[in-house]
C-alpha cells in the first residue's frame, strides 16, 4: 500500500478547516440577519446585543468608534464600569453613549463626556441609548486627549514692566494689537506610541508633548477632567457649601450646584485623592489646568476666552449674558451677576462659558470661584494644612507640581512649560480703570501673578466679580487657606 505523504495530509486539513470556518461564519450571519431587532437606532440581533453587553461589562468594545483626529488618544474607561460614556444634548439631557457610533468628534469640537452615578440611582441597569436622569448623576467628566503643541514662546520672562497705559477703559487699536498676543495654539493628538514623553525643548517652533499626560510615573493617552468646579453635595445655600473638612462622600461635580469653598488645600487634596481611588482621582494640578486651557484655545476648542461665570450665588455652570458690562479692555472689577444677567450651561449664552463653545466642553474656567490647583513652591506649605515632609512626598509621587525655590511674584521664567503661566507673556503692570495697578499677561489681560514665598500655591480662573481680569489664562497666588472665594477641581488619570 502506498504511503500518503504527511505534507499532503497537512494541506488537506488546512483546506477542510477553512471550508468549515467559512460555512460557520455564513451560518451565524444568516441566523443574525433573521433575528434583527431595533437597537438604539441601529438594527441588531439578540445575539449581537448579548455580545455587546459582554464587551461593555469587560471594559472592551467591539467595533468601538475611533476618532481619526485623535491618532489613538481616544477615551479610556475602567473595567468596573464606574465611568459611563455619555452624549449630552444641547438642552442638557444626558444619554448613555453607544461606543460603536460617533459619540464624540474633536475636529467638530465635540469633546467626549462621561459621568459617575450616585450610589443608589433610580435605575441600576442603564443601557446604551437610555436617558440618564439628572438626579442619578453625581459627577461629570470631560476627556482631554494626549497631545503635542507647538512652542510659540519659551516664557523666559523675569519681570512685568510698567507701561503708560493708565486711563480710559478701551485701548486704541494700535495698543490692543501691541499687547494682545493671544493666538490659536497648534495642537497634534496622538497616543503614547505616536507622541512619546519629551524633555523640555530649548527652542521655539517645535512640538512638545504636554506634561499633563505624564502623571505619577504613568504615560497617559489622556485625562478625565471635572466638567465643573467641585460642588458640596447637599448644600442648599452659599454658606452651607463652605466646609473645611476632608469629605470624599460630599463631592458633586454638576451644573447648578453650590461650589465647595472655604476649604484649605490639604482637605481639598485628600478629598480629591480619596474620591475615586480606583480611578486615580486627585486635585487638579497646575499643568493639568494648562492642558485644558491650551486645548480650549486651539482649532479643537472655542478659540477665544471663555465667558465668565458671574453667578453671585457661587453656583456652577453659568455664564454672563451679553448685556453684562464685563468686557472692558482694561482690567476692571465687574459686578457679580444675578438671574437677570446670568445664563445656565444649557443655553446659547451658557455654551460660551464652555471650552468648546458648546455643551460638550469644560465649564467654570473663567469666574465662578477662584480655584486652587496642586502646584506649589518647593518646600513651602503656607497655610495649606500640609507639613513639609508630606508635601515633599506628594511632589515626589507626581501629584503636586513643584516650582523652583526661588520663585516670586514676577519670576515667570520659573514656569513649567505647558502650565499656561510664563508662556502667556510678555507681561505688563498698569493701572486698571479702578485706579489700581496690577500685573497682566498678554492673553486677554488676565491677572498674572506667580506664586510667592508667603503665598506659595497657584490659583486659577478668577472670581465671579473679577470681570475681564478673570479667565482660563488667569493665574495668581494663594496661601493655601480656605476662603469663601476659593474652590477646586478633580481629575481622573487611571490607565488600563
Amino acid at each position: 500500500m502506498k504511503r500518503i505523504n504527511n505534507k499532503y495530509v497537512f494541506i488537506f486539513g488546512l483546506i477542510l478547516g477553512l471550508i468549515i470556518s467559512i460555512t460557520t461564519v455564513y451560518a451565524v450571519d444568516a441566523y443574525i440577519e433573521s433575528n434583527k431587532v431595533a437597537y438604539n437606532n441601529h438594527n441588531k440581533s439578540n445575539v449581537e446585543e448579548a455580545i455587546d453587553e459582554l464587551y461593555e461589562k469587560s471594559g472592551l468594545h467591539k467595533d468601538k468608534w475611533i476618532d481619526p483626529e485623535l491618532n489613538g488618544a481616544d477615551p479610556v474607561f475602567d473595567n468596573e464600569g464606574k465611568l459611563i460614556p455619555v452624549e449630552i444634548k444641547s438642552n442638557g439631557n444626558v444619554y448613555y453613549a453607544n461606543l460603536n457610533s460617533e459619540w464624540y468628534n474633536y475636529k467638530e469640537k465635540r469633546w467626549a463626556n462621561a459621568v459617575i452615578l450616585v450610589d443608589s440611582p433610580s435605575n441600576t441597569n442603564y443601557k446604551v441609548g437610555d436617558h440618564i436622569v439628572e438626579d442619578d448623576i453625581e459627577s461629570y467628566f470631560v476627556w482631554i486627549p494626549r497631545y503635542q503643541y507647538k512652542i510659540w514662546n519659551d516664557g523666559k520672562y523675569t519681570s512685568a514692566p510698567n507701561t503708560n497705559i493708565l486711563t480710559n477703559q478701551d485701548y486704541s487699536t494700535s495698543m490692543d494689537q501691541a499687547i494682545n498676543k493671544a493666538r490659536i495654539i497648534d495642537i497634534k493628538f496622538g497616543d503614547v506610541n505616536k507622541i512619546p514623553k519629551m524633555v523640555e525643548p530649548s527652542t521655539t517652533g517645535v512640538y512638545y508633548t504636554h506634561p499633563a499626560f505624564t502623571f505619577a510615573g504613568k504615560d497617559l493617552n489622556g485625562i478625565w477632567v471635572g466638567k465643573f468646579e467641585t460642588g458640596y453635595k447637599g448644600a442648599n445655600s452659599t454658606a452651607s457649601a463652605q466646609v473645611d473638612n476632608e469629605e470624599k462622600d460630599s463631592v458633586i461635580i454638576k451644573p447648578d450646584v453650590y461650589s465647595w469653598r472655604g476649604i484649605k488645600i490639604k482637605n481639598m487634596y485628600m478629598t480629591s485623592y480619596n474620591y475615586e481611588r480606583n480611578l486615580d482621582s486627585h486635585m487638579m494640578k497646575n499643568t493639568e489646568w494648562g492642558a485644558v486651557a491650551y486645548l480650549s484655545h486651539s482649532a479643537y476648542g472655542i478659540g477665544t476666552e471663555v465667558k465668565i461665570n458671574n453667578a453671585s450665588d457661587w453656583k456652577t455652570g453659568y455664564s454672563a449674558a451679553p448685556n453684562t458690562n464685563l468686557s472692558s479692555r482694561l482690567g476692571v472689577t465687574g459686578a457679580s451677576g444675578d438671574t437677570e444677567h446670568t445664563q445656565p450651561w444649557n443655553s446659547g449664552v451658557g455654551y460660551l462659558a464652555s471650552t468648546t463653545g458648546n455643551i460638550s466642553g469644560v465649564y467654570d474656567m473663567n469666574g465662578g470661584a477662584w480655584e486652587y490647583v496642586a502646584g506649589c513652591i518647593d518646600g513651602l506649605v503656607g497655610n495649606s494644612g500640609f507639613d513639609t515632609t508630606t508635601l515633599a512626598n506628594e511632589m515626589t509621587k507626581g501629584y503636586i507640581d513643584k516650582y523652583d525655590k526661588n520663585s516670586n511674584i514676577a519670576t515667570y521664567d520659573k514656569r513649567i512649560l505647558g502650565d499656561a503661566t510664563g508662556e502667556l507673556g510678555p507681561f505688563y503692570t498698569y493701572y486698571d480703570s479702578d485706579g489700581y495697578p496690577r500685573a497682566h499677561n498678554s492673553w486677554y489681560y488676565d491677572y498674572a501673578y506667580f506664586a510667592i514665598p508667603i503665598d506659595p500655591w497657584f490659583v486659577r480662573s478668577g472670581s465671579v466679580g473679577d470681570g475681564s481680569l478673570a479667565g482660563q489664562f488667569n493665574f495668581n497666588y494663594g496661601t493655601g487657606v480656605g476662603t469663601a472665594t476659593l474652590s477646586f477641581r478633580i481629575v481622573l488619570t487611571f490607565k488600563i
